[in-house]
């Protein structure tokens, strides 16, 4: 899980409750805020930026409910929402928030092969993306954001199944949120505006 050399922070805020999980999946915290915050700088350094700073939030369903209904206009929970406030590469400002709890039911399904803790880790990487200009609403830049998850995932020991339409994706992605796009968020300061 070598990472080269950055000027890009990642501040990680891991809510009370996703704590005991997050303790387990990782050993740890302090293993779980670094591997998260790996997580981040990975998918930030598959697109170039390497200055700035991104902001990760764990929390709960509960949590992250309100945050997607008001921001997204989406009344129930999600899994990772993307909150770019800059980019001008190689400079990133950013923030995102993801629900462990939404990791634990998705590493549930059958055709998931993937842990809570690598699905977890996913979300971050999936979120820093949306962070970083990537886009998922169409098949061509949906396909892009793969492989980039895909390579920023790598980079963190985690090889990516792929998909039998990954290549041809003509159904809209709706596993992963689209970015908020509002710098009036402040999720990282645990409430909504």
């Amino acid at each position: 899980m070598e990472q080269s050399p950055t000027n890009l922070t990642a501040d990680v805020l891991i809510d009370e409750e996703a704590e005991p999980d997050l303790s387990i999946w990782f050993g740890s915290l302090e293993t779980a805020r670094t591997e998260l915050a790996h997580a981040a700088i990975a998918a930030a350094s598959v697109e170039g930026c390497d200055r700035g700073s991104i902001g990760v939030r764990i929390c709960d369903d509960a949590t992250i409910h309100p945050i997607n209904r008001e921001f997204l206009q989406h009344d129930y929970p999600t899994d990772v929402i993307s909150f770019p406030y800059e980019l001008d590469p190689p400079m990133v400002e950013g923030e995102l928030v993801a629900s462990f709890e939404t990791a634990i039911e998705n590493a549930s399904e059958p055709s998931n092969p993937l842990s809570p803790r690598q699905e977890l880790l996913l979300y971050v990487v999936h979120g820093t993306l949306h962070i970083v200009g990537h886009d998922d609403q169409s098949p061509a830049p949906r396909a892009a954001m793969r492989r980039a998850e895909i390579a920023a995932m790598k980079l963190l020991g985690i090889d990516l199944p792929l998909s039998n339409d990954e290549d041809s994706a003509s159904e809209p992605d709706d596993s992963f949120d689209d970015d908020a796009s509002d710098s009036s968020g402040g999720i990282m300061s645990g409430g909504v505006s």
